[in-house]
């Protein structure tokens, strides 16, 4: 079958210059697509760094649709952002299919995100008994009104957050399905959607659902069908998603709504039928156990502020949680098999899978029965609920034995993989267990020179102290007045992204400049869109906004970044891994926090030129980058660029 190669779509005078107006030629871009074709060919894998505006998505896929097409085989493209998924689907994989005439790429989304006709009728019949106020009833009929009219019945489509509870009673369960039997079944969202993977050539994933797949594909109940090649866009993640995915969390408000699910002590749940009440009395136990074990976690904390503590020993908490819902089980089980009909038996089914899997995952946790695992309780300081987690000091052995040595070519790419000047790439491949591949280190497209400028702050005050935040305020109210366009202030920590935003936000306001605060209750889609709208914007930022983040033009012509970001040593999984280096003789600091700190300022620092012509400036507010040693390291991770250093004035 003959197909278009890269150079005749990506070159000038390619396919793509006949689609894409002002199509320019470039270089990367072409050494890319090559590098990627022959890896996939070779059944190679393959690390690529490849900085903004190289354009990355074209280079990629352009070989996967020759392989799929000509080969005959799937290709799995997994990001670890929604922009980038969007971006993806909407804008250029349309292209690519447009010049590979039968290529066939679908979306892929988890269960959970289409609604369950079967659950939602069954649902919309007992609402009364089922439901604790009106406005979850009223919520539940906006669904059904939805349903009736959406051709996909996902959550993106409905276009709205619904009431937790009542798209956790519709939402599309494997426990909860009668698949054939179900008489829904030929007009199921979630099996319509199933069904496109058969035919599809590429599917297009995010990271937490591959890695899920990856976790599940042990148990023979994988999401995703055989596939030879996956490539991983915003690589730079992957140690973090594959380290949530094959650990083990629990939560209180997982198992309180859990119960309150089942019977919420007024009236209401799915025991509320009058033929379950003798199951009550066991999901009272349940809550009660639940109570009892997160008020002696939290107690664990003692005068203790951080919001994670490491669990040393096996039993520290009382476990009587998951004997009670082994019962609660059992007595589920008792009445599943006297209900009359299938809607009964599957609600109590997917009930009695809760339960027992939560009673699992606690005695895994409480019994700590993983080795070579890091197990800690998280007691956030007015956000979050209390958990407990158990997670893999190093999940390197993980993948090379799942991932690496079972697919036959994974390509990574991101725009920051090197911690350091080299195309080695060792600290990342360190961290996945990646040991050979190809690889590829790409200049950025973009004349920093000409488009950028760089100032430092020499003033040596601690940036951790009260002292370099009100100075911050004041220099910061002084660069943000003699500035155009928006501006990014980024932050490591909540806490000082408050104090400093509570200086700051009188005298900005005062100068007519519209400020967002993350963390404010506003969602960080909502955020984004006001900032590009606004032009001249302000936004106080923590880690999202760090990466994934693309604002072009005007609307972002500064991006200051407060501290340097340094991962947090006290939390139980870092601290663990930096005593792991040091039993093997090496020095944490040098080997894994400053490189990891520099792959994160390099992904503050890449907000700001996303085209050909944007201009602004980068500011860098902690001094260490020109007071320590390990700074010079930080500076030439960055583009060239003119720079400039200033001082804050010490404001007492």
């Amino acid at each position: 079958m003959s197909v278009l190669t890269p150079q005749e779509v990506l070159a000038n005078g390619g396919a793509l210059s006949e689609r894409i107006p002002g199509y320019e030629e470039r270089p990367q871009q072409l050494a890319m697509a090559d590098l990627v074709e022959q890896a996939i060919n070779a059944d190679q894998h393959a690390i690529v760094e490849a900085p903004t505006g190289v354009g990355k998505s074209f280079a990629y896929l352009v070989p996967a649709a020759r392989f799929a097409l000509q080969k005959k085989r799937k290709v799995v493209i997994s990001t670890g952002t929604i922009a980038l998924q969007e971006q993806l689907i909407d804008k250029d994989i349309p292209i690519i299919e447009s010049l590979f005439p039968g290529l066939n790429a679908v979306l892929v989304k988890g269960r959970q995100n289409y609604v369950s006709l079967r659950r939602l009728e069954f649902a919309m019949s007992g609402q009364q008994a089922m439901f604790e106020d009106r406005d979850q009833i009223a919520e539940l009929k906006a669904i059904a009104d939805w349903s009736e009219d959406t051709a996909v019945g996902d959550l993106a489509d409905l276009g709205y957050e619904p009431d937790r509870k009542a798209w956790r009673m519709v939402q599309s369960d494997k426990n909860n399905c009668l698949g054939r039997r179900c008489p829904h079944y030929d007009s199921c969202f979630f099996y319509s959607a199933r069904s496109e993977l058969e035919d599809a050539d590429i599917m297009v994933v995010n990271h937490h659902l591959y890695f899920a797949d990856l976790a599940l594909r042990d148990q023979n109940a994988a999401i995703l069908p055989a596939h030879d090649v996956v490539i991983f866009d915003e690589a730079h993640g992957l140690e973090d998603v594959a380290t949530e995915h094959l650990g083990v969390s629990i939560t209180e408000a997982q198992l309180r709504f859990f119960c309150n699910d089942l019977w919420d002590g007024r009236a209401k749940g799915v025991l509320s039928f009058p033929a379950y009440e003798g199951a009550r009395e066991a999901v009272e136990i349940v809550r009660s156990a639940n109570q009892e074990l997160w008020t002696e976690v939290a107690m664990a904390a003692g005068n203790n502020n951080e919001d994670t503590i490491k669990i040393t020993m096996p039993n520290r908490f009382r476990n009587a949680v998951s004997p009670a819902l082994d019962r609660l089980a059992e007595v589920l089980d008792r009445l599943r098999s006297q209900a009359e009909d299938d809607n009964g038996q599957m609600e109590l089914r997917a009930h009695i899978e809760r339960a027992v899997s939560f009673a699992g995952s606690l005695r895994q946790l409480i019994e700590q029965q993983h080795d070579n695992y890091v197990y800690y309780a998280s007691i956030p300081q007015g956000r979050g609920t209390l958990s407990l987690s158990a997670h893999p000091l190093s999940v390197a052995d993980i993948l090379k034995k799942r991932l690496w040595d079972q697919t036959k070519s994974v390509i990574l790419t991101s725009a920051t993989l090197a911690a350091d000047d080299s195309e080695r790439f060792l600290f990342f491949r360190r961290r996945i267990g990646l040991e050979e591949s190809l690889a590829l280190r790409l200049d950025s497209p973009f004349d920093y020179q000409k488009q950028a400028k760089l100032l430092l702050n020499e003033s040596n005050l601690d940036p951790n102290s009260p002292r370099f935040e009100r100075s911050l305020a004041q220099w910061l109210g002084d660069f943000v007045q003699d500035s155009e366009g928006g501006t990014f202030i980024l932050f490591t920590s909540y806490r000082q992204l408050d104090a400093v935003h509570g200086l700051l936000v009188d005298r900005l306001e005062r100068a007519k400049r519209f400020v967002l605060r993350q963390g404010g209750g506003m969602g960080r889609s909502q955020m984004l869109q006001l900032f590009k709208s606004t032009g001249n914007a302000v936004l106080f930022g923590t880690s999202s906004f760090w990466e994934g983040v693309d604002v072009r033009g005007d609307a972002l012509r500064n991006v200051v970044i407060v501290k340097l970001p340094f991962e947090m040593p006290a939390h139980p999984l870092i601290e663990a891994r930096h005593q792991a280096i040091k039993k093997r003789g090496g020095d944490p600091f040098m080997e894994r926090s400053v490189p990891e700190a520099i792959l994160r300022l390099k992904q503050g620092v890449g907000r700001l030129i996303r085209t050909a012509q944007d201009r602004g400036t980068i500011v860098i507010c902690d001094h260490r980058v020109l007071t320590r040693k390990y700074g010079q390291w930080f500076l030439r991770a960055l583009p060239e660029m003119p720079t400039e250093r200033f001082r804050l004035e010490d404001v007492l």
